[in-house]
């Protein structure tokens, strides 16, 4: 006989707040009046977004997996009373053993439980499905909200758990295990802690979206925190633009920035020398008060350390959150596509390898790695990257251990040596690739399709899943040409600093 839990079958209006919607009040209340009152001031999803929800979507449905007989409550958001009352009927069946997208309302506050699983002894678990391998703090107040919720509307809710993806978790012959692939944390006392906090955090989130002007709340620190806002862009759009803002110091505290700006101080030129900073802060201060780049140590001798021929590398990865190749984990780094530039006299040789199969790139990708790179010479990398990929290598493939042990002692990591000895005032603050080549040449990124390592990484499985053939080929050649771009970079980053090294230097930048 199916029977209604207490609550369940109560009047309802429209909510006024879903659980994002309070997660992301709880960051800002400007942000929650954004998301209610004015969503066009956020720029569209991109690739790299999208991609992020679908992955979630596919460790949902994985995760849905661990509960057979489980019931979906097919009732999307745009038809939530028909949700709650789907919802109502499928609690009241005791033959379902789970629900997957339940929906409750409480207090004008709606939300949709990832899974709900009936307990044998009676009562429920509450579970939250993330495609991270990590509990995160935030996802302890997630789970409250919902706790709240679903308490509120009369459910006899006896634990509260989020479920992760496993790190432990390899791949084997056979199709991922979905018992095995991820892990229950139980979060039911933390959550249980932050349920006295909701009501008035409701309260106040619901005046605030009573009143007709959006609240004011001037950007800061938590326009990052526990995600970057969207609406960031909005926010600033009338901020001041420095020649230098003092945000061009790396690892800038917010303790210290707000010190500076209780001194009135917003470029970094008007930094006094005698400031107490870090060392690079310091000489990041100084090239910008000179207006110069500076060169400090002997950058001329670590250059002439670099083994002829110099050749340069980069890779492109892929990290699956469901592990899709034997001895792999949840978002393990795949290399699929490589690229090397070979320096000559007058010109530069050029190489790769793109991996278009479906099957385990590692393998092939070695062996063509390998070729590439000959036996002697220094090979140029721009961040410890390389070296974490080729180290992965050699554990995936013990064969080609030796071989791959002889390119990771040849590896000079040129961000290093130019963190080390150079600072240029149009970094502005930043030592990546992609601040220092268009400070030291007059080549960017701008006139490609692919223009970041996760762009890249998101097109390529994509093209992996399509059938279109000229679909998938465009996107291959964009790949190459991305990472032909990266090794041409640090071609021509090397050949400048070489120029800035032989060239006289200040007494005082030697004495650095």
């Amino acid at each position: 006989m199916k029977t209604s839990p207490p609550g369940l079958g109560e009047s309802r209006t429209a909510p006024g707040l879903s659980k994002s919607r309070f997660i992301n009040g709880s960051q800002c209340h400007l942000r929650l009046w954004f998301d209610t009152h004015q969503r066009d001031y956020a720029p569209a999803v991109d690739e790299v977004a999208q991609f992020i929800f679908d992955t979630g979507h596919e460790v949902g449905q994985l995760a849905c997996m661990r509960y057979p007989g489980g019931r979906l409550i097919a009732q999307d958001h745009r038809h939530f009373d028909e949700a709650v009352d789907e919802t109502r009927g499928l609690i009241g069946d005791r033959q379902v053993p789970a629900l997957f997208e339940a929906a409750f309302e409480h207090e004008g506050v709606a939300v949709r439980a990832d899974v709900l699983e009936r307990l044998p002894e009676g009562g429920w678990r509450l579970v939250e499905v993330k495609s991270t391998t990590r509990v995160k703090d935030v996802f302890l107040l997630d789970t409250a909200v919902q706790l709240w919720v679903l308490k509120g509307a009369g459910l006899d809710v006896r634990d509260a758990c989020v479920l992760t993806l496993d790190r432990r978790f390899v791949r084997t012959e056979e199709p991922p295990d979905p018992h095995a692939l991820f892990r229950l944390h139980t979060v039911l006392e933390p959550a249980t802690a932050l349920l006295s906090q909701l009501p008035t955090k409701v309260g106040d989130m619901k005046a605030m979206l009573a009143r007709a002007e959006p609240p004011a709340i001037p950007p800061g620190e938590h326009c990052f925190a526990p995600y970057t806002c969207p609406y960031l862009g909005h926010c600033t759009r009338h901020a001041p633009r420095f020649e230098h803002g003092i945000d061009e110091l790396p690892r800038l505290s917010a303790a210290k920035r707000d010190e500076l700006v209780g001194l009135g101080i917003s470029e970094i030129r008007d930094i006094p020398p005698e400031f107490p900073m870090s060392y690079m802060q310091h000489v990041v201060r100084r090239a910008v008060a000179e207006n110069r780049d500076l060169v400090r140590g002997d950058l001329e001798a670590s250059l002439a350390r670099l083994e002829e021929p110099v050749r340069h590398l980069d890779f492109e990865t892929f990290a699956p959150a469901v592990p899709r190749f034997v001895g792999t984990r949840p978002y393990a780094s795949i290399p699929f596509l490589f690229s090397v530039h070979t320096e000559g006299v007058g010109t530069h040789h050029h190489e790769d390898y793109l991996h278009e199969g479906t099957d385990d790139p590692r393998p092939m990708l070695a062996e063509r790695l390998i070729q590439a790179l000959g036996t002697r010479g220094s090979i140029c990398v721009y961040s410890r990257f390389e070296h974490k990929v080729i180290r992965g290598l050699i554990h995936a493939l013990p064969s080609r251990a030796e071989a791959l042990h002889a390119i990771l002692r040849r590896l000079v990591d040129l961000h290093a040596v130019i963190r080390r000895h150079y600072y240029h005032p149009a970094f502005r603050g930043s030592y990546s690739l992609k601040s220092v080549l268009p400070a030291l040449t007059d080549t960017d990124y701008d006139d490609l399709s692919i223009t970041d390592g996760q762009l890249a990484s998101v097109r390529y499985m994509r093209a992996l899943a399509t059938d279109d053939e000229a679909e998938r080929q465009t996107i291959f050649e964009d790949l190459r040409a991305y990472c032909a771009r990266d090794t041409m970079a640090t071609v021509d980053v090397l050949a400048a600093i070489r120029r800035r090294a032989s060239m006289p230097q200040a007494e005082s930048d030697q004495q650095e």
